[in-house]
C-alpha cells in the first residue's frame, strides 16, 4: 500500500509540479538578469545600472534570515499561494510604472517586492516538494522540476527580452510600451497560474501550520546557527572563498547586456533586444546547463580538491572573449553567440565546483541552516563588486573594464588556493 501511495504521489505530481517549478524562475529571471536589460534600454547610465540591480539581489542574501519564519507561520501550501498574488501585483505593476515620471523609483520598489516574494516563494516551493512527494517521488522529479525551472529562466531572459523588442517595433510602442507588454504578459500567466494552484496543489497532511510559535525561540535557533557556523577554526579561508571566487563575474554580469546594447561609436556592439534576447534565451542557458553537468560528472570522477584548480579556470580564463569583442567589435551575431557560449559553458562548469564547495562545508548537525548562511554571503558576494562595477566601467570604458577585469579573476585564484587547503586538510582529518 505504501508503494502505491508514492505511485499516486508520482502521478498526481504531474499536474502542479511543472508550473510549480516554471514560476519559481520566472520571477528569479526577471529580477536577477532582465533588470540589467531593462533599465539600460530605458537610458539609465552603466553606473546607475550596476548599483541599482545589484542592490536588487538583496532579498536572497537575506532569506536565510527569514527562512525560520516561513517554516513556522502558516503552511507552505498557502505561503506558495501568497506569494503568487504578490506576483500578480508585482507584474501589473511593472507594467504600469513604465508611463509615471518617477518609473525608475517606482520600478526599483516594485522590483524589491517581487524579489522578496521570489525569495520567500523559493523557500515555500522547495519546503512543499519535500512535503508533498516522498523519498522516491523527490528523486524521480529532481532533474524534470530543474528543467521546469531552467525553462522559466529561458523564458524571463530570453523571451521576455524579445517580446519587448518585437512589440516596441511593431506596436510602435516605444521602449516603455515594449516592456508594459512583456510585464503584461507574465500577469498573463500568473492569471492562470493562480487560481490553477488552488485547486491542483494537494494538502499534504504533513503541511500543518505550527501552533504556540515562540518567535523568541525561532531567533535564538538562528543566533545560535550563525554562532556554530562562524566558530569554526577554518572560517576565513572558507569566507575568502565564497565572497571572492566570484570576484571578477559579479562585476562582469552587471556591464555585459550594456556593452551589447550600446552603439558600436560608445565602444559596444549595438545588438538590438531581440538579438539579445535569443542568445541569452537560447544558446547561452544550454550551454551553461551543460557546462555544469558535464561539471558535476567531473567532480564526481576527480574529487574536489583536484577539480577546484580546473573550475577556478574555467570560470574565469574564458572572460577573455569580453577583451577581444571590445577591441574588435565583431559585426557577426554569430561570431558573438559562439564567443558567448564558450564563456557561459565555462562558467557553468567553473560554478559547479563552487557549489560543491558550499555544500562540503556545509556539512555538520547544522546542515540546512550552514547551507542558508553560505547561500546568503554567496548573495553578498554578487551585490558588493556589481554595485561598482558600472562606475569602473564610466571611468575607464569597455575595453579598459574588460581588462580590468581579467586583473580581478587573480582574486578567484588566490581564494582558490585557500579553498584547495580547506578540502585537503578536512580530508586529511577524516
Amino acid at each position: 500500500m505504501q508503494m502505491e501511495g508514492g505511485q499516486n504521489r508520482i502521478k498526481s505530481a504531474w499536474g502542479w509540479l511543472p508550473q510549480l517549478y516554471f514560476i519559481e524562475g520566472l520571477p528569479n529571471a526577471i529580477v536577477g538578469s532582465l533588470s540589467v536589460t531593462y533599465y539600460k534600454s530605458m537610458g539609465m547610465g552603466n553606473a546607475e545600472v550596476a548599483m541599482l540591480t545589484s542592490l536588487l539581489y538583496l532579498p536572497w542574501m537575506l532569506k536565510g534570515f527569514w527562512g525560520p519564519l516561513v517554516d513556522s507561520i502558516s503552511t507552505k501550501r498557502r505561503w506558495i499561494l501568497w506569494c503568487l498574488a504578490v506576483f500578480l501585483f508585482s507584474f501589473f505593476s511593472l507594467a504600469a510604472v513604465q508611463f509615471i515620471s518617477v518609473w525608475a523609483i517606482a520600478s526599483a520598489v516594485v522590483f524589491w517586492i517581487l524579489g522578496f516574494a521570489s525569495a520567500t516563494y523559493d523557500i515555500s516551493a522547495d519546503g512543499f516538494y519535500m512535503l508533498a512527494l516522498d523519498e522516491r517521488g523527490q528523486s524521480f522529479f529532481v532533474g524534470i522540476r530543474n528543467a521546469f525551472y531552467r525553462a522559466a529562466v529561458l523564458f524571463g531572459q530570453g523571451a521576455m527580452v524579445v517580446v519587448a523588442g518585437w512589440s516596441q517595433n511593431v506596436f510602435s510602442a516605444g521602449v516603455a510600451g515594449g516592456w508594459a507588454v512583456s510585464f503584461l504578459l507574465c500577469a498573463a500567466i500568473l492569471s492562470i497560474c493562480l487560481p490553477l494552484f488552488k485547486f491542483t496543489l494537494p494538502k499534504p497532511y504533513e503541511d500543518i501550520a505550527r501552533t504556540g510559535a515562540d518567535i523568541s525561540e525561532i531567533l535564538g535557533n538562528i543566533k545560535s546557527a550563525f554562532r556554530d557556523f562562524f566558530v569554526r577554526r577554518d572560517i576565513l579561508p572558507i569566507l575568502a572563498f565564497i565572497l571572492f571566487y566570484r570576484f571578477a563575474e559579479a562585476q562582469l554580469i552587471r556591464v555585459v547586456q550594456p556593452f551589447m546594447l550600446d552603439p558600436q561609436v560608445q565602444g559596444g556592439l549595438s545588438l538590438s533586444l531581440e538579438e539579445i534576447g535569443l542568445i541569452y534565451g537560447t544558446v547561452a542557458p544550454a550551454v551553461l546547463l551543460c557546462g555544469g553537468i558535464l561539471g558535476g560528472i567531473f567532480i564526481s570522477g576527480r574529487g574536489l580538491e583536484k577539480s577546484l584548480w580546473p573550475m577556478a579556470a574555467a570560470i574565469n580564463l574564458p572572460n577573455i572573449i569580453y577583451v577581444y569583442m571590445a577591441t574588435c567589435i565583431p559585426d557577426s551575431n554569430i561570431l558573438i553567440t559562439l564567443l558567448i557560449a564558450v564563456e557561459q559553458f565555462g562558467y557553468g562548469f567553473g560554478f559547479a565546483g563552487y557549489m560543491v564547495f558550499l555544500i562540503f562545508v556545509s556539512k555538520g548537525r547544522n546542515k540546512t541552516s550552514n547551507y542558508a548562511i553560505c547561500t546568503s554571503l554567496m548573495a553578498l558576494g554578487i551585490i558588493i563588486p556589481g554595485m561598482f562595477s558600472g562606475k569602473i566601467q564610466s571611468l575607464i570604458g569597455y575595453s579598459g573594464f574588460f581588462i580590468w577585469i581579467m586583473f580581478a579573476t587573480l582574486v578567484s585564484f588566490a581564494v582558490t588556493a585557500l579553498a584547495v587547503r580547506v578540502v585537503g586538510s578536512r580530508k586529511d582529518a577524516a
